[in-house]
């Protein structure tokens, strides 16, 4: 599952790569920018494992202009958005976007070696969506080896032309509500400040955001948070 969660985050990454034609049918997209990411990841393992560097300009240029951290953001956290003004807004965007890609890049580092060496067969399955729609959803079963095929969904939403992922399910489980339960817990104790400081200290101490159960071997002044 620990393969499958990244290999399923490795479709966010690699829109960049179409900037100059878009590509209109979400489904060729995420099909295209697996394979691309995949095609990276097998080419420069050990560049990425043995350099933060690396990973972070493959972060840059393949993920971040791709995914929609205002509706990521809002997603997560959910009803209190609502609650929270601009500049509180803005800051719960700016903190979780720098904990989002830390994490990605801490993801890559780690599983590199085991999503080259399982060599993931992905089948796209029927999505309903139709030509003009704003949301799509991107339905694919990836066969990992020795193990049952892992059924991950991939939520688009389509806007000034261009689709953006906004958030992934593996078998159901939306990763963007799994941390709206840590964050609404976090926003009851001490307010939308509170997860604010929070979110700062994480980022200040380089902690990453992992779906629940998925642990990495970390520096000892490095903590996992949000599980």
């Amino acid at each position: 599952m620990l393969v499958a969660a990244l290999t399923a985050a490795s479709a966010m990454a690699a829109a960049a790569l179409e900037q100059e034609a878009p590509v209109q049918d979400p489904k060729s997209l995420i099909a295209h920018m697996t394979e691309s990411l995949l095609d990276e990841l097998k080419t420069r393992t050990s560049e990425i494992k043995e350099n933060e560097d690396v990973a972070y300009r493959i972060s840059d240029r393949l993920v971040v202009p791709n995914l929609d951290f205002d509706r990521i953001t809002r997603l997560v956290i959910g009803k209190y958005w609502r609650r929270a003004s601009d500049e509180q807004r803005r800051k719960l965007t700016h903190e979780l976007r720098s904990l989002i890609i830390r994490s990605y890049v801490t993801a890559m580092r780690t599983y590199a070696d085991q999503i080259v060496a399982s060599g993931p067969r992905i089948t796209y399955l029927p999505s309903r969506y139709r030509p003009g729609d704003k949301k799509a959803v991107v339905r694919a079963a990836l066969q990992l080896e020795g193990g049952k095929p892992v059924e991950v969904q991939y939520l688009l939403y389509r806007s000034d032309g261009r689709w953006k992922i906004y958030d992934i399910r593996i078998e159901g489980i939306s990763l963007a509500i799994t941390y709206r339960t840590s964050f609404g817990a976090e926003i009851q104790r001490s307010g939308i400040d509170g997860l604010i400081a929070q979110l700062e200290e994480r980022n200040r101490n380089g902690a990453v955001a992992l779906p629940p159960g998925v642990n990495v071997p970390l520096k000892a002044n490095t903590g996992i948070g949000l599980h």
